[in-house]
């Protein structure tokens, strides 16, 4: 950012609807939206949270020191007179994106944007984009659920697609570190929410559409649009054909529109002739006249999905065929995505983020084929929507020999409330409930038989655990490994 940033340099004459009183022109800090965060001589930004208006926490501002208040319409009618300047415009929340860019001198023009929406898959596709272009000599930045990146520093994430603030600054750092390309997961949150906005994708890439977030969004018309307003601002779109909502999609789109497809043929990428074996997956990316050799040593139907969509999007963005036939041999799962942990046993122990029914779903019936006795170790989070505990528990029940119904970041919920919410979707008798993960896990792994496969399903990469009282650190991997260090 600039030494010095002055108010036009953070909203354009252009964008104002209202100025009370008029000035010219003035000095201001950083753009802030948290006025706990403010500091003085920044300039406030009244953005409604999930259960207050903006405009409650003018007052507070202007006793934090805020040199200027930025509202909706409206606005400075309510802030009546405050001494401080007070701007109306038409959307605060897609002003204070574009403000923080500003701040941060635009970086994103100095870099080639692809972003990956969808319910699952995000994490995995954007990590196989990034090797890739960086296999076939480019650099890359990444963000997501797992990391942020810039290609010399790595940061564990806070968020999927962090806000304005953090987000612009991670291009920044990008665009320092001299990064050609900047992949991003892009989460229904962030696009709705217009933490996007203002940047232009070269390339965006859907997976699939499940239920997921309607504690947020309500309805899965709303979650649909969300991801769908991300392919406005895309000059090429990369789409899952064999997905229920692919043409939805499609139709939102602003450029080009090409699918992948391991069911029609007249996808511009179709998947032929895929396999799947115990070593890994292997098939054919046919593109126009070009035939991609690609295989894999990753396990599920859904990582052919999950390559073939990071192929297409490379292949797009310019990398020769050739070169990312060879890549994709490279190429490995993200830390909790289906990884099986070295437990030198003789059965199997696998973590993975599965958090929805799809998600769930496509992890059991990945290792099904592998077993005669397949164990799922999973609960689901407090405060987030309800309707797909029992949905997870009719999943697990139908794809896995025995269940664990278990805790997982309960919030502040009772988690034997939200144990009841997944059995209440189950039939059978063959699961149990541990309430306390940490002994549901030793369960497992100690009543464990020959040749089974553990799933411990919904922490992934997470290293913590939040609950009433917080958040903790909580490693599924660190507990595992003592296990198998106590028991030998």
């Amino acid at each position: 950012p600039e030494d010095t940033m002055r108010f036009s340099d953070i909203i354009y004459k252009q964008e104002i609807l209202s100025f009370t009183p008029s000035v010219s022109d003035f000095p201001v800090g950083m753009p802030c939206s948290d006025t706990r965060k403010l500091k003085r001589g920044d300039i406030f930004f009244c953005t409604d949270g999930t259960k207050q208006s903006g405009f409650s926490y003018i007052g507070e501002a202007k006793s934090a020191g805020a040199c200027a208040i930025v509202t909706s319409r409206g606005g400075a009618a309510r802030a009546g007179r405050m001494g401080i300047p007070v701007i109306e415009v038409e959307d605060v929340r897609r002003a204070y994106a574009l403000a923080w860019s500003r701040y941060f001198g635009e970086p994103q023009k100095s870099l080639r944007l692809i972003a990956v929406t969808g319910t699952n898959g995000k994490t995995s596709v954007s990590y196989f984009i990034c090797e890739l272009l960086r296999m076939a000599g480019h650099s890359a930045g990444l963000i997501g659920t797992v990391e942020y990146s810039d290609g010399q520093h790595t940061t564990v994430s806070d968020y999927t697609t962090p806000p304005p603030e953090e987000l612009y600054a991670l291009l920044a750092d990008m665009k320092r570190a001299g990064n050609t390309f900047a992949v991003m997961e892009a989460s229904s949150h962030a696009i709705s929410q217009d933490r996007l906005f203002g940047l232009d994708f070269e390339i965006g890439v859907f997976t699939n559409l499940s239920r997921d977030h309607l504690d947020y969004h309500k309805t899965w018309e709303a979650y649909r649009d969300a991801k769908a307003a991300l392919f406005g601002n895309c000059r090429n779109s990369v789409i899952n054909l064999d997905d229920a909502e692919a043409r939805y999609m499609g139709f939102a789109a602003d450029g080009g529109v090409y699918y992948y497809s391991e069911k029609d043929r007249g996808a511009e990428f179709f998947i032929d002739t895929p396999e799947l074996t115990a070593d890994g997956i292997r098939y054919r990316l046919e593109y126009g006249e070009e035939s991609i050799p690609a295989s894999a040593s990753l396990i599920g139907g859904f990582n052919i999905y999950n390559t073939a969509a990071a192929i297409s999007a490379v292949r797009l963005a310019g990398i020769p065929a050739s070169v990312l036939s060879d890549s994709a041999k490279k190429l490995k799962a993200p830390p909790g995505r289906l990884e099986k942990l070295d437990t030198d046993t003789d059965f199997s122990v696998f973590i993975d983020y599965a958090h929805t029914p799809d998600a769930l779903e496509k992890a059991l019936s990945a290792l099904r084929p592998f077993t005669s006795r397949l164990t799922v170790l999973f609960g689901a989070g407090g405060e987030r929507d309800h309707g797909k505990r029992p949905e997870m528990g009719r999943t697990a029940e139908r794809l896995a020999d025995f269940v664990i119904v278990t805790s997982d970041n309960p919030r502040g919920e009772e988690p034997d409330a939200i144990i009841d919410d997944i059995i209440a979707g189950m039939t059978q008798s063959g699961h149990i409930r541990i309430t306390d993960r940490r002994e549901a896990i030793e369960y497992a792994v100690t009543h464990a038989k020959a040749g089974e496969i553990i799933l411990l399903a919904g922490k992934g990469h997470e290293n913590y655990v939040c609950d009433k009282s917080g958040k903790h650190e909580f490693s599924e991997r660190d507990i595992v490994y003592k296990l198998m260090k106590r028991i030998g």
